[in-house]
């Protein structure tokens, strides 16, 4: 038996179904396996999905019936394939009630990945009803937090310049420190890169303390704050915890100044969860290290980018990062701005869902991988604001007269786009923006193809 009859019905309607709030709604991109029914593979989907057989079984009743998950879209030529789970299958916490991440992906991106006849199966987005959102805890500290420890407006908002330091590049703790001081002289954030940690070569025990006084040292010359976000991510929750312990520790007395950051993808949505019911007063950011591994465009399998920065939001990340939608060197495209749309908003339109979040606090976008100043303005233009965290690495550092130049220069970036300014002619006054022509020349020919006649040493009005 395909039980076509009993898990797809085709006369229901999505816009009902979100209006009577009783079931999570995904949408899938299904390929079956060659020689296999479309139809007869979205049934046992649905199935496979709920029940965990499309066999009959004699423990059933009309209650078990009611569990049901029901596919109510199915189209074969695009494979879209939509699904809806009644509320009644998911897991809820004894300690508090709340809702569990690990109980929708075992639901929604569970066995169906490995199903006989399933070619390719991959979640790109779910709708949740307001009375299963209010499940999960969503961010504790937002950015407009970071805006007033910055000083600055929280109604105008503004871009947080931020760097990205590597243990890769070998920094020992006087190196780290150093070069973090640097940055803080005109940027505003510090963020380990997502690797970093206790190293043998820059032991926590060490880094921290020098970390705390640099910060506290660029505070003091520029008369701004400044924020340092750490990496806690690790196995054990006890292990996140010695590192956050040790952190708030060294940062004794400007605590505001400190933020953590947990890998989210490789530690998990435990790790995640940890992160924010502990330390929650702080800024928290989600890295997706690892992530392309399923969501990747190229990948059939899994679930997307979309699907995983959501899910943060849920979690109860400050910050996600986001990618640079194709204007960095990470893959992505312009269509990745709904990403950085949805954890910002209070109602955002997805690839197939509009999601209500109910007053839920709002995510800010993290991005980072190969933006400088030269690549922001357009950034900014297909995001429409400047209301996100820039983790510069290179962009920063790779500025030809330094980090604290290099930091600056991003500023004067946003400031270009703000002004609609022509950005060649908004360098000629702003020398941090015009060097960094000469920084990423490669990029600089081109984005602008005729700086290299304005800025030449025999252009005597520069």
């Amino acid at each position: 038996m395909d039980h076509k009859d009993r898990f797809i019905d085709l006369s229901l309607s999505g816009a009902a179904l979100a209006e009577a709030g009783g079931h999570v709604l995904a949408a899938y991109v299904l390929r079956v396996a060659e020689g296999c029914d479309f139809l007869t593979v979205v049934a046992r989907l649905a199935a496979e999905s709920g029940r965990g057989t499309a066999l009959p079984l004699s423990t059933e009743d009309g209650f078990s019936r009611s569990l049901d998950v029901v596919a109510y879209e199915a189209d074969a030529e695009s494979g879209l394939v939509r699904l809806a789970f009644p509320l009644a299958l998911f897991d809820f916490n004894v300690t508090d009630g709340g809702a569990s991440i690990s109980s929708f992906l075992n639901l929604l991106a569970g066995n169906t990945q490995g199903m006989e006849g399933v070619a390719a199966l991959k979640l790109h987005d779910f709708h949740l009803p307001e009375s299963y959102l209010q499940g999960f805890a969503g961010p504790a500290a937002t950015i407009a937090g970071l805006w007033r420890h910055l000083g600055r407006d929280e109604s105008a908002g503004s871009m947080v310049v931020g760097a990205i330091l590597k243990p890769k590049l070998g920094l020992r703790p006087g190196g780290l420190a150093a070069a973090a001081y640097e940055f803080w002289r005109g940027g505003d954030l510090v963020e380990n890169d997502q690797p970093q940690g206790n190293q043998g070569f820059a032991p926590l025990a060490e880094v921290l303390p020098l970390m705390a006084d640099a910060l506290k040292r660029a505070e003091d010359e520029t008369g701004t704050g400044k924020v340092f976000s750490m990496n806690i991510t690790c196995d054990d929750p006890a292990e996140m915890d010695a590192r956050a312990e040790m952190a708030l520790q060294a940062f004794a007395g400007m605590t505001e100044s400190l933020a953590f950051h947990v890998d989210a993808y490789l530690a998990g949505p435990m790790a995640l969860a940890h992160a924010r019911r502990r330390y929650g007063g702080h800024f928290l950011s989600a890295h997706r290290a690892g992530h392309a591994a399923v969501t990747s465009v190229r990948s059939e399998r899994g679930y997307s980018a979309f699907v995983l920065t959501k899910i943060a939001r849920l979690l109860g990340a400050s910050g996600i990062h986001t990618g640079t939608m194709g204007f960095g060197r990470m893959e992505g495209d312009e269509s990745d701005r709904p990403i950085a749309c949805m954890i910002a908003q209070d109602r955002a339109a997805g690839p197939y869902f509009v999601q209500e979040w109910h007053g839920m606090a709002r995510s800010a976008a993290i991005v980072s991988g190969g933006i400088n100043a030269l690549r922001l303005p357009s950034f900014m233009e297909n995001l429409g604001h400047t209301n996100f965290i820039l983790a510069a690495g290179g962009g920063a550092f790779g500025h030809i007269d330094g980090p604290a130049a290099g930091a600056l220069s991003l500023r004067q970036a946003e400031a270009c786009w703000l002004e609609r300014a022509d950005p060649i002619e908004w360098a000629v006054e702003h020398p941090e923006f015009r060097r960094a022509f000469h920084s990423f020349e490669s990029d600089a020919d081109i984005i602008h193809p005729g700086w290299r006649r304005v800025f030449s040493p025999e252009n005597t009005n520069l």
